[in-house]
């Protein structure tokens, strides 16, 4: 089941959430998340698009803070409300408390190295690591190169370390859908393998899964079976 994990729509976007569900069905998808930012404002024909058969739509929220402390609040008013809560990391700070944090997600670094210690903070907290493919597309030159020796050396990263990689294309538009296919060849120029790209298409809905059951506690489900259980995991 193929997921794309960052699909932002009008009027953050320029596509509706049914259009955007369409399209990605056509394309290949399973499932879209449907973000919003900072959980602000609505998103236009979401319960439209929830009726559509043959893919599943979920809310998601993105994090977007300017400091640590700020991040943590957004984070403690969000988590409940989403299944799926992901932090835009604009500064190193922002990018160390997110991978730090275990209800986070999903991380999209705006443009970083990832450092030993972060990598060792995403490892433990389980935190998935977003590659966004939009800048492949969009940029030129030196621009494009250099962003391409950034993701290479943080893919490098994330396999060394184990952590959860996720891919986006990050569409604003339906034009902006790119297949799976598509996206796992594009992975390939980061050094991805296909093995290692099928799973990041697939890990946003194995997310949305666990976090739509019920946890006592790290690792112990509650279960609803006449009456409350506990099971470990």
């Amino acid at each position: 089941m193929y997921y794309e994990p960052r699909v932002h729509v009008m009027p953050q976007g320029s596509s509706s959430p049914s259009r955007m569900a369409i399209v990605a069905r056509r394309l290949g998808f399973s499932g879209i998340i449907v973000m919003g930012i900072n959980g602000s404002g609505d998103l236009q024909g979401l319960d439209a698009a929830y009726r559509i058969g043959g893919i599943s739509v979920a809310r998601g929220v993105e994090v977007a803070s300017k400091d640590p402390r700020s991040l943590k609040g957004r984070i403690s008013s969000l988590r409940d409300r989403y299944p799926f809560l992901a932090v835009h990391a604009t500064s190193e700070p922002v990018l160390r408390e997110a991978l730090d944090d275990p209800r986070v997600d999903l991380v999209l670094n705006a443009g970083f190295r990832l450092t030993v210690p972060e990598a060792r903070s995403a490892r433990r907290n389980q935190v998935a690591l977003a590659i966004d493919l939009q800048p492949m597309i969009r940029l030129r030159g030196v621009s494009r190169s250099r962003w391409l020796d950034l993701q290479r050396y943080n893919v490098r990263v994330a396999r060394k370390f184990g952590i959860p990689l996720v891919i986006t294309a990050s569409p604003r538009s339906h034009l902006d859908l790119r297949a799976p296919r598509d996206m796992i060849a594009m992975a390939h120029i980061l050094g991805i393998t296909r093995e290692e790209a099928i799973d990041a298409l697939r890990l946003p809905g194995r997310i949305l899964e666990m976090n739509q059951r019920r946890w006592a506690s790290p690792g112990v489900e509650v279960l609803e079976t006449g009456r409350n259980e506990e099971r470990g995991i």
